[in-house]
């Protein structure tokens, strides 16, 4: 499993497993806004992320910049938007097809989903990965109404992380590392625009 499979588990909130009859609530079809917090060994990811992306651009001749920067799209807009159609809010609505999206995207890892509470579900496993994250996880996704959702996860385990990610001069490693997500995502608008829909 990779790092940006495993800190964006708690992406699967807005997943099509949530619309599931079990849960009270459902989301509304249209345009979401996503707001996250990746911490690795206490550290910010996105904060992370923005500085090794700003360094990279600045590295550039000008030409390649604006080039990069067309590729890459605004910085605010990097992994914040999703698309919802009526479809998946009316077709996908089995709990399980939520573990079934996480047990493909991250086949060494045995995840459990149970329901905490009319609009709750909470997951937790283990992942054995020996070209990634081994180790223990956990978190919850619930429906705050609908039009907000909110997701956590935390694990803890060993990693294998690329030299420079949680600093300029951090050497690559496969210590241990703690993990923790959050996002709260929020219904914007019923037109998606150019969003592709999920």
């Amino acid at each position: 499993m990779t790092l940006q499979r495993l800190v964006l588990l708690g992406s699967l909130a807005i997943a099509p497993g949530l619309q599931a009859a079990s849960l009270d609530t459902s989301p509304t079809p249209g345009l979401w806004i996503n707001e996250s917090t990746t911490l690795i060994n206490g550290i910010d990811m996105q904060a992370r992320m923005r500085e090794m992306r700003a360094n990279m651009l600045n590295s550039l001749p000008p030409e390649q910049r604006a080039m990069a920067e067309e590729m890459l799209g605004t910085e605010g807009q990097l992994g914040e938007r999703q698309c919802i159609t009526a479809d998946t809010a009316k077709t996908l609505t089995d709990p399980q097809a939520l573990l079934r999206d996480a047990q493909e995207n991250m086949p060494n890892c045995d995840l459990k989903i149970t329901q905490s509470g009319a609009d709750t579900l909470q997951f937790s496993g283990r992942c054995n990965d020996p070209d990634g994250f081994t180790g223990d996880m956990n978190g919850t996704i619930e429906m705050l109404s609908s039009t907000e959702m909110r997701s956590t996860f935390n694990g803890q385990g060993a990693y294998a992380l690329p030299a420079g990610l949680l600093s300029q001069d951090a050497d690559a490693s496969n210590g241990d590392v703690t993990l923790s997500h959050q996002q709260i995502s929020r219904w914007q608008s019923a037109d998606c625009g150019n969003v592709p829909a999920y």
